[in-house]
Formats: structure tokens, C-alpha cells, sequence
């Protein structure tokens, strides 16, 4: 699979990796992390399931404050699953993706089984207690819709699932492709969830939307590039990350929610299975539940919400606690992803219609 890349990060090849630099003195610090642990190759290699600045950000952060070299290749969630089955070792640890698929890769059994000592720092709901996964930061699905290009067709900012259906949105929607991309697969369950599960009438709705849709991506912040550059009208995508286009300079955007519910992330982070480097893994898994790592959001920035309650909230963030979000059950987030992808690929994309 190909990579999603950005700005200078040049990633050769669909193995290739990217290395945080080193600290200008050559030497390692001992902030929050610590030093490497005694014994352990100095290395870690990581499955970065973020914006890419953010990964870019955090693994040099973390390579500052402990002298780890720490290399990152930035990958969807479903392209990580698909790596752990093709290629188990790649990684060390996986961070980032919403925390049902940590929950996939464990029933593959490609996840390592650790509890954080900084874990308990965290809200209930931002952790495994079984120590699958602990959660880092926070958002929602969300409509990132230009307000020029819905204007233009005689369109209102939608608010309701329902309003993506409008025939005058023929072809001016994006939405990424539940396979590749967690957030397609989560606007799939919040479908379902608000439909009581039931998988029949979340097919028809998506079979009916289909006819909407312009592309399926395979990156959650392709839509909104598209949106920002007026290609189409609204895109299914996280508030985190139209929030990021905004402010990158595609002024036209504007979040709105569909007010029956949406569906939310607990971006979460694990240790994988046949790690050739557990000590680092584990090292880089207690940083990231740190307040050194989490008040990185707000200097990136990034637009979600960490998860430690004393860490730093960026300007301009979504706030989560006015969202009206559905009940999110993560192990039937879970157990559902492989019947909805399927069903999308054979009901709603077939081969003489893919987008």
C-alpha cells in the first residue's frame, strides 16, 4: 500500500520510514521518558496512525527527551492492520487509530498485553483494563463543508446524516473508504448504532449516499483538503482534522454535527506482538501518556483533545463535551468492522462502481 506523505517527509517506498532528528548536541536528555532503557537497542520503531506533523512532532520529541532513535511511517488504521498480518515485526508500537481497531489487531494477535504505571492518570474510559490499549487523545466525526460551494448549489450546512442525501449534493461529497481509513469505518457504525445495529438500513443508507459521494479516500484528511478546495461541497472527516484545514488556510470551512448523533475516537496507543524492541516500545507508550507529549497538541497544533485532564488544550480545538455523541461500544465497534467492510466493498462499491 502507498503512503500517506506531506510537506518534506519523503517516505521511499511502501516500506519506508521516517527518522526524527537528533538533538542538536548529540546527546540524549532525560525529560519525562527518561533515558533508554538499560540494555535495549536505543531504538523503536512506531505506526503513527496521525496527521503527519503530528507523528513528525511527537517522535522527535520523543527521541529529544530520552535519546531513542525513533523512526515512524504514517499509516491508516486498516493499513496497519493489513502490515501486522503481512510484515508481523515491522513495528514495536502502534500509535494513534481509533482504539476498536487496537482492539482487531489484539484478536489477531498482534498486540502485547501492557498497563502503563502512568495509565492511571487517564479518565475510566481511556483505558484497556486488560491492557490492550490506553487512549491519548479525543474527537468526533463531524461535516466539514464549504460554505461557498454550498452555498453556490442552494445547499444549508448539513446537520443531520440525512441532509448528505440531498440530490442537489450529486457527486460533492468525500468520505474515506471504510477499509483503509478508521474514520469511513466509524461513519459506518455511527450509522448503525443510531439505526440499533441494524446492518440492513445502514447498507441503505450508505447504497443511497453513494450517489453523492465524488471519492473514497483512502486518508480521513484527503476529504477535507478536497472541501477546502471547493472539489466538493462536504466531507465526512473528524473535526480535529477540518478544524487543521481551517486553519492551514482553507478559510471557505465550517464543522457542523448531525444533531440525531455521532460517533467519536479514543485514538489509542499499544505495544505489538514480536516487538524487536519491547523495552523502547514500552518507554515511548509511558511518554505518550505523559503531559510532556500530550501539550504537544497545542503546539503542533493539532485539533484533538488529549486525554490527560491537566494537559494543555489548543486554541481553537473542538470542544467533545457539547457534541452530541452516540453510545460508542468499542468491542462492538470491533467485532462489527469485518462484516461492514465487506458489505461496502460487495453492497456499495462494487468493482463496475468504484469511485
Amino acid at each position: 500500500m502507498t503512503l500517506a506523505a506531506a510537506g518534506a517527509i519523503a517516505l521511499v517506498g511502501g516500506m519506508a520510514a521516517c527518522s526524527a532528528p537528533e538533538n542538536a548536541s548529540g546527546s540524549s536528555s532525560t525529560d519525562a521518558g527518561g533515558s533508554a532503557p538499560a540494555g535495549g537497542s536505543g531504538t523503536v520503531a512506531v505506526a503513527c496512525s496521525q496527521q503527519e506533523d503530528y507523528c513528525q512532532a511527537i517522535t522527535r520529541a520523543f527521541e529529544e527527551a530520552t535519546g531513542t532513535k525513533t523512526t515512524y511511517v504514517r499509516l491508516g488504521a486498516g493499513e496497519v492492520l493489513a502490515r501486522l498480518e503481512t510484515n508481523p515485526g515491522e513495528f514495536d508500537v502502534w500509535a494513534g487509530g481509533q482504539a476498536e481497531n487496537h482492539l482487531i489487531a489484539n484478536d489477531r494477535g498482534h498486540v502485547e498485553l501492557y498497563v502503563s504505571p502512568n495509565a492511571e492518570a487517564l479518565p475510566e474510559q481511556y483505558n484497556d483494563d486488560t491492557g490492550i490499549w490506553s487512549g491519548f487523545y479525543t474527537d468526533s466525526v463531524a461535516f466539514c463543508s464549504n460554505e461557498k460551494e454550498l452555498e453556490r448549489k442552494g445547499v444549508a450546512v448539513p446537520t443531520s446524516w440525512d441532509d448528505l442525501l440531498d440530490p442537489a449534493l450529486a457527486g460533492a461529497v468525500a468520505m474515506p473508504h471504510p477499509a483503509t481509513a478508521g474514520v469511513g469505518y466509524m461513519a459506518m457504525f455511527t450509522v448503525a448504532t443510531l439505526n440499533g445495529g441494524d446492518q440492513a438500513k445502514t447498507i441503505e443508507y450508505f447504497q443511497q449516499l453513494n450517489s453523492n459521494v465524488m471519492q473514497y479516500s483512502k486518508s480521513a484528511a484527503t476529504g477535507t483538503e478536497q472541501a477546502g478546495r471547493g472539489e466538493v461541497a462536504v466531507a465526512i472527516a473528524l473535526d480535529s482534522d477540518c478544524e487543521k484545514a481551517l486553519h492551514a488556510g482553507f478559510g471557505d470551512l465550517v464543522t457542523s454535527y448531525p444533531e440525531e448523533g455521532t460517533g467519536y475516537e479514543v485514538g489509542a496507543v499499544s505495544i505489538l506482538d514480536g516487538a524487536r524492541n519491547p523495552d523502547e516500545a514500552k518507554q515511548f507508550f509511558d511518554w505518550l501518556l505523559t503531559t510532556d507529549a500530550q501539550d504537544l497538541y497545542a503546539d503542533i497544533p493539532s485539533f484533538a483533545v488529549p486525554t490527560l485532564p491537566d494537559a494543555v488544550v489548543g486554541e481553537n480545538v473542538p470542544r467533545q463535551d457539547t457534541v452530541n455523541q452516540v453510545d460508542w461500544d468499542i468491542r462492538q465497534a470491533a467485532d462489527n468492522r469485518e462484516t461492514f467492510t465487506k458489505a461496502f466493498e460487495t453492497d456499495i462499491v462494487s468493482s463496475d462502481q468504484a469511485k
